[in-house]
């Protein structure tokens, strides 16, 4: 009898000993476990930021130097797989002078590839319209409209089911013809941090 109770104390200890590692390595109470590569659904990310705005007036100068101000940034969209994000982007850097307010905003299609489906890093592409304008207190202003490009890439760091923090960096581009038939461009590098829901799971 007295071996028979030693035998199953031993087999209680070793399955003891077993469960307690695993037991450790158990989710807490009230935390979810959340990992990248679930990108699904539609999603839409708010960012600010701050942004270098240059020129080159094509006079042979090249650009000027890089005038940072900040930046604001919506977009909306929806994921075609775990791999591509699609969706549409507007970007403005804003300066505000006295009475006038001089602006460089972009409306983009934009595409976002992650070439690790794993993980939250991707590489963005865009197209679209571009304008600078200068807008005055009393409602008169004037700008050009001209194509804008977009390349960058940023990360999506996951901090709950449907929401990441999404630190990113874009160089975006606007060419304009001139209002007197000399075209000239403008160029903006933006730092942003960004916060971004999507609805599936």
């Amino acid at each position: 009898m007295g071996t028979l109770r030693r035998k199953v104390q031993t087999a209680v200890a070793a399955v003891l000993l077993v469960a307690s590692p695993a037991a450790a390595q158990d989710t807490p109470r009230g935390l979810t476990v959340v990992s990248e590569g679930q990108r699904a659904g539609f999603w839409a990310g708010f960012g600010i930021g701050a942004g270098g705005e240059s020129f080159d007036l094509r006079d042979g100068a090249g650009y000027s130097s890089e005038l940072y101000r900040p930046t604001v940034s919506l977009r909306l969209g929806g994921t075609v797989g775990r791999q591509l994000r699609l969706g549409g982007e507007v970007l403005s850097w804003i300066d505000e002078r006295g009475d006038a307010v001089e602006s460089l905003t972009s409306f983009l299609f934009i595409g976002q590839l992650y070439p690790l489906s794993t993980t939250g890093l991707y590489l963005k592409g865009g197209a679209g319209l571009g304008r600078n304008a200068v807008d005055f207190d009393f409602g008169h202003g004037s700008g050009d409209t001209g194509f804008a490009g977009l390349l960058g890439a940023g990360w999506e760091l996951r901090v709950g089911r449907r929401f990441y923090l999404n630190p990113a960096v874009d160089l975006v581009e606007h060419r304009y013809g001139g209002r007197a038939g000399e075209g000239y461009r403008e160029r903006l590098v933006n730092l942003s941090l960004g916060v971004l829901f999507q609805s599936g799971r």
